[in-house]
């Protein structure tokens, strides 16, 4: 499957389906000229919107994986929903924030304009928010190569 043409076709069903996301995660990086490799997509969606993006998910294919689980010390729960082609599969985390920050971002997330559609994406510092949350290896490098670049255009 391509990752590509599967991320812009759920965006364009979250669009239609009325359903109020913004990109987090690997994909934002890419969209915030941070790319690394990513085999999954993330979404950060509020709670009430959770049922509309799994019923989006479902009619693209996708299923889900596992039960939810919410990461310690916070209000965001992970869902996670698989899509599988052969022995292809793609996976899309669709995380919902109870806190108001989580909202805040949604809300004022950056509507970005591309030839296959326009995708709802976090500002730069709510990714850096969301990552401090976590704390992951992962985050704190993406953590670094935010910020670096942020510290860049201020100079």
């Amino acid at each position: 499957m391509n990752l590509y043409e599967e991320f812009f076709s759920v965006v364009r069903a979250f669009g239609s389906g009325g359903v109020r996301y913004c990109v987090v995660g690997g994909m934002a990086l890419a969209f915030h000229d941070q790319p690394r490799f990513t085999r999954d997509m993330d979404f950060l969606v509020l709670p009430d919107q959770l049922e509309g993006a799994a019923t989006v998910l479902h009619a693209l294919g996708y299923f889900e994986s596992a039960p939810p689980w919410t990461f310690p010390n916070s209000v965001l729960t992970l869902h996670r929903f698989v899509k599988m082609e052969e022995a292809d599969f793609l996976v899309v985390d669709v995380l919902s924030g109870a806190d108001k920050r989580h909202r805040d971002i949604v809300e004022q997330s950056l509507e970005e304009k591309w030839a296959k559609g326009t995708v709802r994406l976090a500002r730069r510092d709510d990714l850096v928010w969301m990552k401090q949350q976590r704390g992951s290896d992962q985050d704190l490098v993406d953590i670094g190569n935010l910020t670096r670049d942020k510290d860049r255009e201020n100079r």
